[in-house]
């Protein structure tokens, strides 16, 4: 009995001032909006421009019980030089009621946004901002989109939560709670200050009642929600926008199609630019009518007053297809994938088969022999193989399973081709054109529309193709054009579309390359010609069946025999000005001499290495120069044989006039004496002018064996070309497409301005590409194309602007105007229309949105009489704010305080947002 009694006598005690996880949720709250600075009132009621701000957000964490939350502060920041300084209570903007403006407190920032007229259905705002006009609130949500405030209780305590922490603060900052699930955009939220409390609710339909899809029924809800506190001198302003949308156009011309001929074929001879699909998607109107007493318009089932052509306010906006697909950015990015790749032309196009040509092959398989055995060939041809080799390569090629259809090779074939002037080497153009010539020399690039330029573009618009292997196809189009290259070198044609002389090095090495092979072409063409010449004369023809050796120039002048050379002078041009022979006083003749090889970048860079691996000793030295003095034993040997009895003297007097010195003495009787003498540099111990003068014979430029192997540098280049992989061609010629797009984007931006920046920006980084290391190119090559797409879907967009929206004919300042307005578009949801309906962009809107509609009227001269009239199509979205400054919970004691309801009616949604106030002063 003891223990039992000892029990009941023991109780629990509770400590009460432990804090609660709803306390500590409140607390929480406080603290972040303490942090936030929201902590004070709001008296600043200036007005300001929603379209001229920037929304910024910020958010925190917090708990409640095992339930997470994640409250986010929404706030416009505004530039001061764009604010006005003018307050609510003294702009008639901010109100509409005078009894709402003669107020004699100021009310919470939140309250005179909603009463605002400035930002109605502003464009550019978070959708709370959107539905009460508010520049600043708060939202609290949960942090997981799986766990919905759905139950009304729940969302009620944490209404009464913030509500006790903002009233705890001091914080005048509307806040909200997100209650259903996140995509039905529903929220409850509360604001107080000044003695007044705004309560926000929203109803969401999937469709509006009947009776509330106009503006009287909508009336009604309003005027219900404010009870039996209207009174007739009450006046309820409204603001009405309609909104009409545009997705299908009946024009078609912003969509870009890969270019074809008559027969369907794909041209590849052009850039691909733009875009398949048309870059706006869809196009609105809003017609808005900003003000009027709810007595002034009628909207119901029987009687609509809103014309559209009759508002004074007019914008329109565009929606744009995101992530724009766009033919050259993603052609280049094939490209330059296609670049790295390694495979050969055999492993990609197979086995390749070489068949004789029936017409005449046999011909040309008997053609060695012939052309070894004739006298004329033989001063040509370096060796038997040299001319069998080049001649049984001339065969006709089977790919089986060919990538390109034979039409295409063919055509793109003859458009590279295609016969047309030989660039002339002009030393203006750095004066004409000094922008290009300064951006070829940058890229390393080639001439615009040279052969080299039209190949890039050839190869650009492959990658373009669907459907296809490109990197199959480029080596097929590659293999053909290897095989005509050899064609012409056989024939003697010239290549089309390469700068005329000897390799120009301020260009590509690939354009360098053809032009040697040009070179060698007008080499061989030369020979021809000097061997027509020969036989035309048997003279010639009998002495040249002596020689033993294969020469390639030739002279007017008649050869002796061999043993008459040191004796009779031969291979001269002209007299040398004056000047005569120092021993003999004859006249010093200029001798015909071979002109100097030409040489790539290649070659100078191989001729570099080999003379650098000879090491840096007297012997190496000594090797390099004889190696280098190749030209000049031929010189040497010009000039013995044109002046038979000159020497090293005069040698030197015409070929380095530097080296020969003059000197002047006056002698003791007043005469001027004058003395003659070689360098210094040329009387060092074994100089290598005078040992190279004593080897040369007098030996005329026609029978000197040839500087320049014209049959070798071509079969190298050739040899060259047939080697590389379709990567690395397209590796090499980086800089030319880099080159083509600059000229393609610099052809499509017309007058649009605001590209001008976007094209240096594009061209500095095509100068990194080219200047880049090698371990950075790729990302470099990633920056360039990701640059290039900004730039093409820009264009894209503004050619489909300026064609739906802008006529034909406009004079100089409505294209300027044009022209701001398509730059507005760009970067704005919508911009206004100046004029409305009366401008000319606002008549092309009208006869973009309207629809024709038929409709008999009375039989006149026994017909039936059609007016035809154009009628604006359906709104797709109608959108009112109604507004009020009603006294409430009394009408006689209570301070007036603002009312409003915002709501938007659309196909598939109707949604209503309430904004009421009531005076907490005395209830």
């Amino acid at each position: 009995m003891t223990t039992v009694k000892e029990e009941e006598d023991i109780f629990e005690i509770v400590d009460y001032t432990t804090a609660s996880d709803w306390e500590r949720f409140i607390a929480r709250i406080e603290e972040i909006l303490s942090e936030w600075k929201l902590n004070g009132p709001e008296t600043s009621n200036t007005e300001i421009d929603f379209a001229d701000g920037e929304w910024i957000e910020r958010n925190e964490s917090l708990e409640f019980g095992d339930r997470s939350y994640t409250i986010i502060h929404f706030s416009l920041q505004i530039p001061e030089t764009t604010s006005s300084s003018l307050p609510t209570e003294n702009n008639p903007q901010m109100t509409t009621s005078s009894t709402f403006e003669k107020q004699t407190f100021i009310p919470p920032r939140a309250m005179a946004d909603m009463m605002s007229r400035r930002n109605d259905f502003p464009s550019h705002s978070p959708f709370l901002s959107h539905w009460f006009g508010l520049r600043e609130f708060l939202i609290l949500s949960p942090k997981r989109n799986t766990d919905p405030i759905i139950d009304e209780s729940r969302a009620n305590l944490l209404l009464s939560s913030t509500a006790i922490a903002v009233s705890n603060v001091g914080c005048n900052v509307p806040i909200f709670i997100r209650v259903q699930h996140e995509w039905r955009k529903i929220f409850i939220g509360l604001c107080e200050g000044s003695g007044l409390r705004t309560h926000f609710n929203i109803c969401y339909l999937k469709s509006a009642p009947h009776q509330y899809r106009h503006l009287a029924g909508l009336l009604e809800i309003f005027k219900s929600k404010l009870g039996s506190q209207i009174s007739n001198d009450i006046v309820i302003m409204v603001a009405v926008r309609f909104t009409y949308v545009l997705r299908e156009f009946e024009s078609t011309s912003s969509r870009q199609v890969l270019p074809q001929d008559e027969t369907g074929i794909p041209i590849l001879t052009n850039l691909p630019f733009g875009s398949l699909y048309d870059p706006v998607s869809g196009l609105h109107l809003s017609c808005t009518w900003p003000i009027f007493s709810e007595e002034g318009v009628t909207e119901n089932d029987d009687c609509n007053d809103f014309d559209p052509i009759r508002s004074q306010q007019w914008a329109i906006g565009v929606t744009l297809l995101e992530d724009l697909p766009v033919l050259l950015s993603d052609a280049v990015q094939k490209y330059l994938n296609l670049s790295t790749k390694r495979e050969t032309v055999e492993q990609l196009l197979g086995k390749i088969q070489n068949v004789d040509e029936t017409s005449n092959n046999s011909m040309n398989m008997a053609d060695p022999i012939k052309r070894i055995s004739d006298s004329r060939t033989q001063q040509y041809w370096t060796s038997i193989s040299s001319s069998i080799s080049n001649t049984t390569k001339r065969l006709r090629v089977n790919i089986f399973n060919p990538p390109l259809p034979p039409n295409i090779v063919e055509k793109t074939t003859d458009y590279l081709f295609n016969e047309r002037p030989i660039f002339e080497r002009r030393q203006s153009i750095v004066d004409e054109l000094p922008n290009d010539t300064e951006r070829i020399r940058q890229l390393k690039s080639v001439p615009k529309d040279s052969f080299v330029y039209r190949l890039v573009v050839c190869f650009t618009a492959i990658c373009s193709l669907p459907s296809i292997n490109h990197l199959r196809s480029i080596a097929h189009l590659w293999f053909d054009i290897v095989q005509e290259l050899r064609t012409y070198w056989e024939t003697g044609k010239l290549i089309p579309g390469l700068e005329s002389g000897s390799p120009n090095l301020s260009f590509s090495k690939f354009y360098q390359n053809l032009q040697m092979l040009n070179c060698c072409i007008e080499h061989r063409l030369r020979h021809e010609n000097d061997t027509i010449n020969i036989d035309n004369n048997p003279m010639e023809q009998d002495n040249n069946d002596d020689d033993d050796q294969f020469y390639e120039c030739s002279s007017n002048i008649s050869p002796s025999k061999s043993n008459q050379t040191e004796l009779q002078p031969d291979g001269r041009l002209k007299p040398y000005g004056d000047l005569k022979l120092l021993h003999t006083n004859e006249i010093l003749y200029v001798p015909i001499t071979q002109e100097c090889p030409p040489a790539t970048e290649d070659m100078l860079d191989e001729q570099t290495t080999v003379l650098t691996n000879l090491g840096f000793g007297e012997d190496a030295t000594l090797l390099r120069a004889k190696m280098q003095s190749r030209s000049l034993l031929s010189d040497m040997e010009s000039f013995k044989a044109a002046n038979p009895l000159g020497t090293i003297e005069d040698f030197v007097r015409w070929y380095s006039p530097r080296d020969w010195i003059e000197t002047e003495e006056i002698d003791n009787d007043g005469n001027i004496q004058k003395h003659y003498s070689l360098s210094p540099r040329m009387q060092l111990p074994d100089n290598l002018w005078v040992e190279v003068w004593q080897q040369a014979r007098p030996i005329p430029v026609r029978r000197q064996k040839r500087l320049f192997d014209d049959g070798k540098e071509a079969e190298k280049i050739l040899q060259k070309f047939s080697s590389l992989s379709p990567g690395e061609v397209l590796e090499q010629l980086i800089p030319v497409l880099l080159h083509t797009i600059y000229d393609r984007i610099t052809n499509e931006i017309e007058d649009i301005p605001d590209v001008l920046g976007f094209l240096e920006n594009l061209y500095a980084k095509e100068v990194l590409i080219i200047k880049g290391k090698d371990e950075r190119k790729k990302k470099l090559q990633q920056d360039f194309v990701e640059c290039l797409t900004s730039i093409e879907q820009y264009i894209c967009r503004f050619q489909s602007f300026k064609q739906k929206l802008f006529p034909l004919d406009l004079n100089e300042q409505e294209k300027e105007e044009m022209i701001q307005r398509i730059t507005e578009l760009h970067t704005r949801p919508e911009i206004p229309v100046k004029g409305a309906a009366n401008s000319r962009l606002g008549k092309r809107l009208i006869s973009i949105f309207t629809k024709t509609k038929s409709s008999t009227t009375n039989q006149v001269d026994n017909g039936d009489s059609i007016e035809v009239k154009n009628q604006f199509m359906t709104p797709a979205g109608k959108e009112y704010i109604l507004r009020a400054s009603i006294a409430r919970p009394s009408h006689s004691r209570s301070r007036p305080s603002p009312q409003r309801m915002y709501c938007m009616l659309a196909q598939d949604e109707f949604r209503l947002c309430g904004a009421f106030s009531e005076d907490t002063t005395f209830f």
